[in-house]
């Protein structure tokens, strides 16, 4: 017969909930802690700490606790993985911006805060963990993998793209959405460059060219332009037209 359990005490109401299932599974089944270790393999006192415990058992002890009671893995998965991505976000104060849906990923920054929420949501597993599951070997290595759940680098091609997602499980009717996303924000960034090379250069320009008339009445035009131009030969077709606005103005 099963004893009388204290309980349940914890904040985390995710992990609440995992272990109440827990609970109601071996409450299912009439057996004790100690019968059902023996299905399980694992300790009695194990099985208990995970159904009553304060820290979010390990997922092992949890599909071990299920497989005893002949319950759902899929379920118990699915509860973990929920308590464990609680536990994350209480840790850090329990007050963080909820990450963007993938329709809402603009930049960088949203596909960074969406990627590590996709991690978290998958249970924050090893960074080994998430270089098998990529599938092919040497696609998502442990160290990009690090770098893009940490919010320091992002995936380089859709291949490593769709590793990562594969990687945090997410349901592959879910990837085009995700992909969109993911090209989106690699558009946008692309944008962000090509417009911070084309002021740069514009400024440049436009600094060659008033260089240019402040020193005309001491130097030849085509003397001054060789000069600087030999310099950023980029620049000659926006130097160009920012010396005829300027002398425009100037007439």
């Amino acid at each position: 017969m099963c004893r009388r359990q204290n309980p349940l005490t914890t904040s985390n109401k995710a992990l609440y909930d995992l272990q109440q299932w827990l609970r109601d599974q071996r409450m299912h089944t009439g057996q004790s802690y100690r019968a059902l270790s023996l299905r399980a393999g694992c300790h009695a006192t194990t099985l208990q700490r995970a159904a009553s415990g304060e820290s979010v058992p390990k997922l092992q002890t949890v599909l071990n606790y299920a497989r005893a009671c002949d319950a759902s893995p899929e379920e118990a998965r699915r509860l973990w993985k929920r308590a464990r991505y609680e536990h994350t976000r209480l840790l850090r104060g329990g007050r963080t911006v909820p990450a963007p849906r993938p329709e809402l990923i603009r930049d960088f920054a949203d596909l960074s805060a969406a990627l590590r929420d996709l991690y978290e949501k998958a249970g924050s597993p090893s960074l080994r963990t998430l270089e098998q599951r990529a599938g092919q070997f040497g696609v998502l290595p442990r160290s990009t993998a690090h770098r893009i759940v940490t919010k320091q680098a992002m995936p380089h091609s859709r291949q490593q793209f769709q590793a990562y997602l594969r990687a945090c499980e997410v349901c592959e009717p879910e990837w085009p959405a995700w992909e969109a996303a993911w090209t989106r924000a690699w558009r946008y960034e692309k944008q962000v460059d090509l417009l911070s090379v084309v002021t740069e250069e514009n400024a440049r320009a436009s600094e060659l060219a008033s260089f240019v008339l402040a020193h005309q009445h001491k130097l030849t035009t085509d003397h001054v332009v060789a000069m600087r131009l030999a310099q950023h030969p980029e620049l000659a077709p926006r130097f160009v037209s920012q010396l005829r606005r300027m002398r425009d103005g100037a007439a």
